[in-house]
């Protein structure tokens, strides 16, 4: 009874610590004084805990400290719902220091411990923190069941704002997989339910999602209106710092984008400022990093020095890894410009290598993740054990209960008994041993075949890996090898050869980073390898590029010989159809018939020669487009009347669907 006093004046005592802070005195300041002069575990708990939450955005390592603390008391105390909340606090902090490894842990402890007591709300809780990391760890199937076991705990306790929040996590999962309409869908979901509460902060943070759907959708207009709304509603709601500097580098971003770098400058300062008034380090990092990348982009070399000097100062002290490999790479990109080559290529490489440890980290997770599943399911055998174990009790009590009737009966009666018991025993006996024989081979069927299946899988992935950093390698050699030779022919040669490998590079970093090692889907790859290749050329913004391409997957084979093939025939249109200020359009179109694909590329520029012809031309580009062709069993047809259009048609191979 003692212990429930105490928890419910502790329960107390938070409700009216704001009555005890109306003075000159911070809140952290209270609570030492409180911990100086308390000796009550629980309590002691409590105070830690909160300390935590008020340095967790500011200091996540001090905020780790405390809130270990708090875990100890709860501990020595025996409170476990006071365990689960200092684990789910320190699953947090890791979280914010880009440690999921650890926080995945720390969540799962805090999960056990909800599950074993039937706590719903710390269960929606916790399952919508592992949401955000798998969400973070790009295995967005995982975060979406994490968030849809979450919004069901939520709906069925009439959580509206929590229900809010996790409506907004699910939307940033379709964000990810482009699905941009059911994206909105959710967001609109959850802006709804937040303006009937009144909530400021959560309206804000669904306008500010939407905000990025309209940007991925190059919207710009709506993209805008958006982030200036989820700004005004973060000032409306007195939430001024990171979360508004998010949303204020989000709209420098858009102007970025369009190369409009004063206005970037003007929102990414104002970011700075912003994130800089509660002392969140990670959002002035990165608007600091933001800040270099524009000023080198306007040819302000020394400004982007003292920020690039600023952001690795900083990611260097709280290991902010991806933060680190962006500004490697910029300073590379500061070291070519002034034709410092050998230092360009050392920030390259080690930009590089924090690429490799952040895939590393990921594998890690991964493995994590499988040994926590592995787990689960240990505990479900163990339990189905168990059960198999009461069975085999409750047959021995009926053995026993048999004996003592038998004696009543008479000695013919216990002979016969005796003689069905030993019947039974045996049938248990050899039933046990089936079982347990059964069960073991089972058990290590199962854990071959899953090792070998995760071996392949991360093998395949860091294969890909490999393949894309060195293809990047490559393509750097080439650019920095232009650089230096003085013929302008040989420069233009390395620069395709450049292209050609990019658009490899392209297809093999979607490749490690998807589930699917195999083959990749055809909409995602060609979009996002004819922006790339667009943007190269000075005249992109006088090129209107419009897309068709049918969604379907095919293999890596066919898709690296049909990306370099891309590559070459949008190159030469950009160079020659489009020369000096001309305008116009390129249309590419790709879909499939019942037995074949047909890829078609045309534009309204300068029209090809009359005896044009692919067999018969000199350029490498093309005769390395008829060899392609040839190898996937292709045909190549040129038509040039209103437009210059290349028409492909290969069949379908008998794996695909």
């Amino acid at each position: 009874m003692g212990a429930i006093y105490i928890r419910i004046w502790v329960f107390f005592f938070l409700l009216t610590l704001p009555v005890f802070l109306s003075g000159d005195i911070s809140e952290a300041d209270s609570l030492r004084q409180l911990i100086r002069i308390t000796r009550n575990d629980s309590l002691l708990g409590e105070y830690y805990i909160r300390l935590g939450v008020l340095t967790d955005e500011t200091d996540p390592e001090l905020s780790i400290e405390l809130t270990q603390k708090a875990l100890n008391h709860f501990m020595q105390a025996d409170f476990p719902l006071g365990q689960a909340r200092a684990l789910n606090s320190m699953g947090y902090n890791h979280w914010l220091m880009g440690q999921y490894t650890t926080a995945i842990s720390y969540y799962t402890e805090a999960l056990t411990i909800y599950n074993t007591r039937n706590i719903q709300s710390g269960i929606a809780r916790v399952t919508n923190n592992l949401g955000a990391i798998y969400w973070g760890l790009n295995n967005y199937d995982k975060a979406l069941e994490y968030y849809q076991q979450s919004l069901a705990i939520r709906k069925m306790m009439d959580d509206r704002r929590g229900e809010s929040i996790v409506l907004n996590n699910i939307g940033m999962v379709y964000q990810e997989w482009q699905l941009f309409d059911q994206a909105i869908q959710y967001h609109h979901q959850a802006v709804k339910i937040a303006e009937n509460l009144d909530d400021r902060e959560a309206m804000a943070y669904s306008y500010y999602n939407m905000g990025r759907c309209f940007e991925a959708q190059k919207r710009t207009d709506q993209a805008l209106e958006y982030f200036r709304t989820a700004y005004d509603e973060y000032r409306n709601g007195g939430k001024i710092g990171g979360a508004t500097s998010l949303v204020l580098r989000g709209m420098g971003d858009l102007y970025f984008h369009q190369g409009h770098f004063e206005d970037a400058l003007y929102y990414y300062r104002r970011a700075l400022s912003d994130a800089l008034q509660e002392s969140n380090i990670y959002r002035g990092t990165h608007a600091r990093l933001s800040m270099a990348k524009t000023f080198f982009a306007t040819d302000e070399t020394d400004s982007a020095r003292i920020y690039a000097g600023e952001v690795l100062e900083t990611a260097k002290a709280y290991e902010y890894d991806q933060f680190l490999r962006d500004i490697y790479y910029l300073m590379a990109d500061m070291e070519v410009q002034k034709e410092n080559h050998e230092k360009a290529l050392n920030y390259f490489k080690m930009a590089s290598a924090i690429d490799d440890s952040i895939f590393n980290e990921e594998k890690s997770s991964r493995f994590t993740e499988l040994q926590i599943q592995y787990n689960l399911e240990k505990k479900e055998r163990e339990n189905e054990l168990l059960r198999k174990d009461n069975e085999i009790q409750v047959l021995r009590i009926r053995r026993e209960r048999v004996i003592r009737y038998s004696f009543m009966t008479g000695t013919l009666l216990v002979l016969i008994a005796l003689g069905v018991l030993y019947r039974q025993r045996s049938d248990l006996k050899r039933l046990n041993q089936n079982m347990v024989q059964e069960i073991q081979e089972r058990k290590t069927a199962e854990a071959r075949i899953a090792s070998l299946l995760e071996e392949k899988e991360i093998l395949l992935k860091e294969v890909h890996h490999r393949i894309k950093n060195n293809l990047n390698t490559v393509r750097s050699l080439l650019t920095l090898q232009a650089r230096t030779l003085p013929d302008p022919g040989a420069r233009q040669a390395l620069k395709d050869a450049g292209n050609r490998v990019q658009s490899m590079s392209l297809l093999y970093e979607r490749l490690y980073r998807s589930e699917n090692v195999h083959t990749h889907s055809t909409q995602e790859y060609f979009s996002s390898l004819i922006h790339d290749i667009i943007q190269v050329f000075p005249n992109s913004k006088q090129v209107t590029v419009k897309t068709e391409i049918e969604d379907f997957m095919l293999s890596v084979k066919i898709l690296s010989g049909l990306g370099i093939v891309v590559t070459e025939l949008i190159t030469n249109a950009m160079k020659y159809a489009f020369p000096e200020d001309r305008s116009g359009i390129i249309r590419f179109h790709l879909f499939q018939r019942d037995t074949h694909f047909v890829l078609k590329l045309c534009n309204n520029g300068v029209p090809l020669p009359d005896n044009f012809s692919p067999e018969n031309t000199s350029g490498f580009g093309l005769q390395l487009v008829s060899m392609l062709i040839q190898q996937l069993n292709g045909s190549l047809h040129v038509h040039s009347n209103e437009e210059t259009c290349f028409v492909i048609e290969f069949p379908k191979p008998e794996t695909e669907g």
